[in-house]
């Protein structure tokens, strides 16, 4: 049976067989490595300069799940018995007390969110804080205390044994827990690479010389280079390959106190030298991996945003005005595909000539602190000769030592078809959709603009010209609404044919219109007035085999005047004047005067 199907069945056993086998690796691994660390112990009272045991306890619960760790009891009360002098119930109590505190701490990391990926620096920071630094120095004092209390340890010797015992626990689980919470096979495979290779090859034939022969005489002077390979490692590869060179390194390390060979043994306390080399040394490498690797993954994300979105990038010093620009940007405006550096003055024509000005401005007072942040659209000229609206975002990203900004970078977005849409959405807001002239919204709008310059200048008057088609709703009647729209479309079409550009044309609602114009007296309202009643009179509509039928339309008219205070009542004065003309007979022009009102 080959490997994989092996696994295969394993993993699809029931739950329970498979929470048995982790529960027996967990306990055997714990014995084992508690038996492999008592005999390698070598510090004051017995204590191992590392202790194994609690970093695979940690890794497994967090690999497995917090509710094996019973299985630490067991493992810890059989090495207890097996490999040391305590009584049954010393043995226990050191046995649940270890797996307790072991299992409390898990617990703790998973309720801040640990990730035991540990792709983020602050995963790391938490497995160091809590894991390995408070972890341990609990477990320690419980240890120590436990030691006190039958007469191991004098009560005078709490400080030194605590440490010793500390520094064990500590290493135990940056170098063994670490390397077996984030092993992953597929990860760990980079390694194999010639390059990663060659580099563990050269530390470990550097580390043997430095920790086990000392050959060359050159000990001292070589600690170093172990050192330029494993954080060499550590930047190129990720953190699993890392934690598994430190484990590696550090077993060199461990076996040289064990020989008492190498450089350190020379020291007046050689355990305690190697000791420090090596967990500073894996401590600051493992910390320096999680770092690249989470800059990695960011930039990776950030190229993979910026792919998806084809985000332009610019990059501006300020002192010599040299401009970068990435590639998708130049795309963007069809200049290429590559990343370009140029001087400021080159990129210039590319702006709009209305935009370039209006941008100068906002850069400054954004240096200057006068707005809070650098955001506005520009035109940029696509290299077919069009211009393409461009969201530019840019924000100070180096200052110098007085704390002046030195340079500038930001993005730049494509927003034609946005800012295009929103042009389309506007004026779909503001357009009366049967007849395609401006809706009440839109003359609102501008009846109030008027208004406003008119009160600020009084020579800017206007006139209102309401129209109502006379009998429209027997129109609607007689041919249909069909036919009643078709009237409504020609009549938009007649009068915004006979009216000048900067009159304003638009549907209030209904059959209802409104013109504002500008007219030297109220003569010439009246005669364009007149003019569009007798064009309307000429209309004339066809509809499906009913006879031919023209239309006609009733006008009523108000200027602006002093004893007029608002533009709503100027808005009534021409409605009443309309209402006057209904109630003549229809068909004819009246100009407001205050005699008209109705009732």
């Amino acid at each position: 049976m080959s490997f994989q199907l092996a696994v295969r069945r394993f993993l699809q056993a029931p739950s329970s067989v498979i929470q048995l086998y982790h529960f027996v690796v967990l306990a055997l691994s714990y014995a084992m490595l508690g038996y492999v660390g008592i005999q390698l112990a070598n510090l004051s009272y017995g204590i191992s300069l590392i202790w194994p045991p609690i970093g695979v306890a940690i890794a497994l619960l967090l690999r497995w799940g917090l509710n094996l760790w019973p299985a630490i009891v067991i493992g810890g009360l059989g090495l207890q018995l097996l490999a040391s002098d305590f009584s049954l119930l010393q043995a226990f109590i050191l046995a649940l007390g270890s797996a307790l505190i072991i299992a409390l701490h898990c617990a703790w990391l998973e309720k801040t969110g640990f990730d035991r990926r540990l792709e983020q620096v602050a995963d790391m920071l938490r497995f160091v804080a809590i894991a390995i630094i408070s972890c341990s120095a609990i477990l320690a004092l419980f240890g120590i205390s436990l030691l006190i209390w039958i007469g191991r340890v004098p009560a005078a010797d709490l400080v030194t044994a605590w440490s010793s015992w500390f520094l064990g626990d500590l290493t135990g689980v940056l170098i063994f827990g670490l390397a077996l919470l984030i092993f992953e096979r597929q990860k760990l495979a980079v390694l194999f690479q010639l390059k990663n290779l060659l580099a563990l090859g050269l530390m470990l034939v550097l580390s043997a010389e430095v920790f086990i022969f000392n050959q060359t005489g050159l000990g001292v002077a070589l600690t170093l280079l172990p050192m330029i390979c494993l954080l060499w490692i550590a930047m190129r590869t990720n953190l699993v390959v890392t934690s598994w060179v430190v484990l590696c390194f550090s077993s060199l390390a461990i076996y040289s106190v064990y020989l008492n060979a190498g450089i350190f043994a020379t020291l007046a306390n050689p355990t305690m030298g190697t000791w420090l080399y090596m967990a500073s040394l894996g401590l600051v490498s493992l910390i320096l991996s999680v770092s690249a690797a989470e800059a990695r993954l960011n930039a990776e994300l950030m190229r993979r945003a910026i792919a998806a979105t084809k985000t332009g990038i610019w990059d501006l010093r300020l002192d010599d005005k040299m401009l970068f620009l990435n590639a998708h940007l130049l795309q963007n405006l069809g200049h290429g595909a590559y990343p370009r550096k140029q001087p400021l003055p080159e990129f210039n024509p590319l702006i709009h000539a209305d935009d370039r000005v209006r941008l100068q401005q906002e850069v400054q007072a954004y240096l200057l602190g006068e707005k809070p942040q650098l955001k506005l659209i520009v035109r940029l000229q696509h290299q077919d000769g069009s211009w393409r609206d461009q969201q530019l975002e840019g924000a100070i990203t180096e200052r110098d030592l007085n704390g002046e900004p030195k340079r500038l970078s930001g993005t730049v977005v494509d927003v034609t078809e946005q800012q295009q849409l929103q042009a389309k959405l506007n004026s779909q807001a503001m357009t009366d959709e049967l007849t395609t002239i401006a809706n009440r919204r839109a003359f609102m709008q501008h009846l109030t603009l008027c208004w406003r310059q008119y009160q600020r200048d009084h020579r800017l008057a206007f006139y209102l010209i309401l129209i109502d088609l006379d009998y429209f709703k027997k129109i609607n009647d007689q041919y249909g609404h069909d036919a009643g729209d078709k009237v409504l479309q020609g009549f938009s079409q007649l009068i915004s044919g006979r009216l000048r550009q900067t009159d304003y044309f638009a549907r209030l609602g209904g059959e209802e219109f409104v013109i504002l114009a500008r007219a030297e007296s109220e003569a010439d309202i009246l005669a364009l007035a007149e003019q569009l009643r007798q064009a309307v009179s000429t209309l004339s509509f066809n509809v499906l085999t009913q006879p031919e039928f023209n239309i006609s339309a009733s006008f009523g008219i108000a200027g602006c005047a002093v004893n007029v205070q608002t533009a709503e009542e100027l808005l009534q004065q021409a409605d009443q004047a309309l209402y006057q003309a209904k109630a003549q007979g229809r068909n004819q022009v009246v100009y407001f005067t205050p005699e008209e009102r109705s009732p």
